[in-house]
């Protein structure tokens, strides 16, 4: 696999940090921009919203330009590192609440494709962690419902019920 996109682990965030430069700050800490000083790459750490706890959101390290969705789901899938992983997963689940962007449909299609009865279990065991941290087998609609149509309503719920019925079917493989 490729250079880490992601981190999720909070020990291994601050290790990377300490030989970072500090670039611009914003919302008070909860965002900032650093400098690897040795590659010279630009990373923005920030506090999901997803995932949140009383003690604040998932504490993210993210290499810039920020991944795209796809890039997100690859790493979701594929990292042999759990917290790129998850953090990948944190990523996907801010971009859909926050800038509105599905990523549900693709996910599911990605899962969907691969070879469920050839894979190990670590591999079954991170199709799992997916489905569970992204809720894709819960129906319920996750959108905005304000100020919609019946017909936008229930076109928003026939989504999450598709997207729900494929991961329930994936699990029952699993």
């Amino acid at each position: 696999m490729e250079e880490r996109k992601l981190y999720g682990d909070a020990s291994l965030i601050n290790e990377l940090l300490s030989n970072m430069q500090l670039m611009e700050e914003a919302a008070g800490g909860l965002a900032a921009v650093y400098r690897d000083s040795g590659s010279g790459r630009f990373w923005m750490k920030y506090y999901t919203t997803a995932g949140e706890q009383s003690t604040g959101g998932y504490e993210l390290l993210i290499r810039l330009p920020l991944p795209t969705t796809d890039e997100l789901i690859t790493v979701a899938i594929i990292s042999p590192h759990e917290d790129e992983a998850v953090a990948a997963i944190m990523r996907l689940l801010d971009e859909e609440a926050l800038e509105k962007k599905d990523f549900r449909h693709l996910v599911v299609e990605r899962l969907q494709e691969m070879t469920i009865e050839s894979i190990d279990s670590s591999q079954k065991k991170r199709i799992r962690q997916i489905i569970t941290l992204t809720s894709l087998a819960d129906p319920t609609n996750k959108r905005e419902v304000k100020g919609k149509t019946i017909e936008q309503l229930q076109r928003d719920a026939a989504y999450y019920e598709d997207v729900s019925k494929k991961a329930l079917k994936l699990l029952d493989r699993l």
